[in-house]
């Protein structure tokens, strides 16, 4: 089914002009799934009897007009199917007079908790309702091609610490928006304009890693990554939204 919520928007959540930070409308998307999954029987605490999590590995997100502190919202989500392996799931958030606020699609892979290895969905999802629907324009997310960074001095660079980790006890993934935009930020991006903001989600990071974040604009594409110690993490390329 296609699920809905209907929301206000916490003051706590917005930024310096009171509009919806990038990194909670991303977190609110993940409530709002989580709130999905309870309701059918594939929530957290229902995936943990049998030690396995959801995990957030690709995401796409149109971003046309940040709502506003106490502004009032719906939100709506559903399942798109899956290969087997990955989930594919959309969103879209919408304001007063179904004024579109922003769409999304993403990539989900259920873990074992202990082996951190991917589980077979076919195994674990029987019977669920999906929609052929899309919310943005992507049927398929691809592989975020970054430019070569390596000679680049780190944009930012700040140990996972534990108010980032999440129940699955890695970096929640809307804690690395919250660093990619501190860096474009600084950059001069202006997200009062539309945007899309899509993210790979390469390797988890641990309590205590440093994380380093380069950061390399090429014509008005800004593309992010963030590396821990062990490997790449994140992948993140922003572009203006025509």
């Amino acid at each position: 089914m296609i699920f809905s919520q209907h929301i206000e928007i916490p003051s706590y959540l917005c930024d310096i002009d009171d509009r919806l930070h990038t990194w909670a409308a991303v977190r609110v998307c993940q409530e709002v799934t989580e709130h999905h999954g309870n309701a059918t029987g594939i929530g957290f605490y229902k995936l943990l009897e049998r030690n396995h999590a959801w995990v957030i590995t690709r995401s796409l997100y149109n971003i046309y007009r940040m709502p506003n502190a106490f502004e009032a919202i719906d939100l709506n989500t559903w399942s798109r199917g899956n290969n087997g392996l990955i989930a594919m799931r959309d969103y879209r958030m919408t304001g007063a007079h179904d004024e579109q606020l922003l769409t999304g699609t993403s990539y989900w892979a259920m873990i074992d908790m202990t082996s951190r290895r991917v589980v077979r969905l076919t195994d674990e999802i029987v019977g669920y309702e999906n929609h052929d629907i899309l919310a943005t324009e992507h049927a398929t997310l691809d592989k975020i091609k970054l430019p070569d960074m390596s000679a680049d001095a780190p944009a930012l660079q700040t140990p996972a610490s534990f108010a980032m980790l999440d129940h699955t006890r890695h970096v929640n993934n809307s804690e690395y928006i919250k660093l990619i935009f501190d860096v474009l930020h600084e950059k001069g991006l202006d997200t009062h304009q539309p945007f899309t903001l899509e993210l790979n989600f390469n390797l988890e990071s641990r309590l205590g890693e440093m994380l380093t974040i380069h950061h390399r604009q090429v014509d008005d594409v800004h593309y992010l990554q963030v590396d821990n110690p062990r490997a790449l993490s994140v992948s993140a390329r922003v572009t203006p939204l025509k």
